[in-house]
């Protein structure tokens, strides 16, 4: 693997210390990181000792196989002990949850994390069966004195932050919630059933009242880089300077504040532009973007704070292909899409998506029904449905994880300690593994009807479960929207849930723009919407004076717009005025797109 080094990237690999990296898209920013790694285990090695060594960490498996990947392919070697790429959350589950957790007075027994909110809430219910074998379902005592509250603040959202909690990213102040939230919260850590963000609090309050621990840990990891920064969260941005406390002399965050979209999972991007302010931080930039041209940049740009430099294409090919603005109504988006397609085949770019806000709009773009229709009161076929698509993704943690959990319920329905002890022993068991690897090869078919796919899966489980008898999917009982439930039944699962059947008109060809956060793509096709209400992203995102902090919806169309390197499209409802494009996107060079609007009478009208 070539690698150009450029001033700006020379200067990051010499740096050590305190070190914030502003990363622009397409900058080289991993495998710059790659690059330094080699040198800072040689580093560690003659200034901490032969056992001390660095941890680079990031969000996700697949960010960390990424990492490992390039570092094989640059150095030509695996990554050696004592260094490590890990996921934050394994990091602290492996090196202070799990050996420590006995010294947080809180937990009740050693832990396992369960990130799936359905699975979290059902920790919540005792069973048990009467004396005419029924099971009878109810709140446990600690929490039925909050029964009005449970049903409205499900427990699975409630998070312990550094001096409050909160509920589904919100700070709760009622006193009466603010109990019920405690209450729900030593619970799950009293029957050793936690998220990561417990195991997060967990490890800091660990990390608080036990210095030498930390010590122990900067001791063996004298060398930090946290990849993508911009999404720590609050409670992650103080783990790190317990750390520093206690010695940690080498911290690196590096990321890019312009793409932080993911305030869902607590993301703070503000901490880290506060830091990049801080002198006792050393502050460098990427700016060459060696992966889209100037015209795309310049488009994208117009959303970065003032203060972020000015980006230049480096060493980027331009096919001169003009930024494209669709008019859209209800009639024409498939015929924007086959257009968008058109352009990319005539310029032979393969790599392409069309992107658009959420999993509702994408669906209804897909040509999904339905986007809110449940057809199964039993929360498995969901997970499992989830668990195929991440499959089909190459997110396997996440797919073998749901497969689990659908397993442990199923075997262990009523007997939560059981559940949990067989969900631990299981996680690494390469047998079982193999299993589950099997099952998600085999499920059903989408296209199959309701009925149908409910009897194959439920047949499926029961063997893949070891079950007596086979288990009840519960589908709904009464219909919807005008429909009888038994012709719900006769309807193909792939109306309402997006198919990876290529050969399907309900193929899922539209993206989340979550989901290319890191791609490189060829061409983009970004939908946008009226306006920005609610969690909407429009014309009206484009700010009309510069600006110092990014919302998360500038964020947004900043991410989706610099995935593309040649062909960057945008769509906009026919209901825009011509004005106002031109004023969202001045100095910005366009072609105006209108094909096929029902007030419009020719096929294809540029302006």
């Amino acid at each position: 693997m070539e690698y150009e080094i450029t001033p700006q990237r020379q200067q990051y690999l010499d740096a050590r210390g305190y070190i914030i990296l502003t990363a622009c898209p397409g900058s080289g920013k991993t495998t710059s990181i790659v690059k330094k790694l080699y040198s800072i285990s040689q580093y560690c090695s003659e200034k901490y000792g032969k056992y001390a060594g660095y941890a680079c960490l990031s969000f996700t498996n697949k960010a960390c196989d990424e990492l490992k990947d390039r570092y094989y392919d640059m150095h030509k070697e695996n990554l050696l002990s004592p260094n490590i790429v890990s996921t934050i959350d394994s990091f602290v589950m492996q090196y202070i949850v799990l050996p420590f957790w006995y010294l947080c007075k809180e937990c009740g027994a050693r832990p396992i994390v369960i990130n799936d909110g359905e699975s979290l809430n059902n920790i919540y219910y005792n069973r048990s069966t009467n004396k005419n074998g029924e099971e009878e379902v109810y709140l446990t005592r600690v929490l039925s004195k909050h029964a009005k509250l449970f049903h409205t603040f499900e427990p699975a959202k409630i998070e312990r932050r550094q001096h409050f909690y909160t509920w589904n990213n919100n700070a709760i102040q009622d006193e009466n919630i603010k109990q019920y939230c405690e209450d729900s919260f030593l619970y799950r850590l009293k029957k050793g059933f936690i998220t990561s963000s417990d195991a997060m609090w967990i490890a800091c309050e660990i990390l608080r009242k036990h210095n030498d621990i930390a010590c122990a840990l900067v001791y063996k990891f004298p060398y930090l880089i946290v990849d993508e920064a911009q999404d720590s969260s609050e409670m992650q941005f103080y783990f790190f300077s317990l750390l520093m406390n206690s010695g940690l002399e080498n911290l690196e965050y590096v990321g890019d504040v312009c793409q932080a979209i993911y305030s869902y999972r607590n993301a703070h991007p503000e901490y880290l532009q506060e830091l990049m302010t801080n002198e006792q931080w050393n502050h460098l930039v990427f700016t060459e973007c060696r992966r889209s041209n100037q015209r795309i940049i310049n488009l994208y740009s117009k959303l970065k704070p003032s203060s972020i430099p000015s980006i230049i294409a480096h060493n980027v090919e331009d096919k001169n292909i003009p930024i494209l603005v669709y008019l859209y109504d209800e009639h024409n988006k498939r015929d924007i899409i086959r257009h968008f397609h058109k352009i990319c085949n005539e310029h032979n770019l393969t790599e392409r998506k069309i992107l658009a806000r959420g999993r509702t709009l994408c669906k209804t773009l897909s040509g999904i029904k339905d986007t809110k229709f449940k057809y199964w009161m039993s929360p498995f076929p969901y997970l499992i449905i989830d668990a195929k698509f991440a499959f089909e993704n190459d997110d396997m943690n996440d797919a073998f994880r749901k497969i689990r959990v659908v397993y442990g319920e199923l075997k262990y329905p009523i007997d939560i300690n059981a559940r949990k002890e067989f969900l631990q022993s299981i996680e690494h068991d390469a047998d079982f593994n193999a299993r589950i690897y099997s099952l998600l090869q085999t499920i059903p078919s989408f296209s199959l009807t309701f009925r149908e796919w409910t009897s194959q899966m439920s047949t499926l489980l029961k063997d893949f479960c070891e079950l007596q008898d086979i288990p009840d999917l519960h589908p709904r009982k009464k219909g919807i929207d005008g429909i009888n439930i038994n012709d719900l039944k006769e309807l193909t699962v792939e109306q309402f849930y997006l198919s990876n059947d290529e050969k399907s008109e309900y193929f899922d060809n539209i993206n989340t723009i979550h989901s290319v956060k890191g791609a490189t793509l060829d061409g983009v096709l970004l939908f946008l919407s009226e306006n920005s209400q609610a969690q909407n992203i429009s014309l009206n995102d484009f700010p009309n004076n510069p600006i110092d902090i990014m919302t998360e919806k500038q964020c947004m169309i900043y991410v989706a717009c610099s995935r593309a390197t040649q062909f960057l499209a945008l769509a906009v409802p026919s209901t825009i005025c011509e004005d106002k494009i031109a004023a969202a996107l001045s100095c910005v060079a366009y072609k105006l797109i209108k094909i096929n609007l029902q007030t419009e009478l020719a096929f294809n009208e540029e302006v």
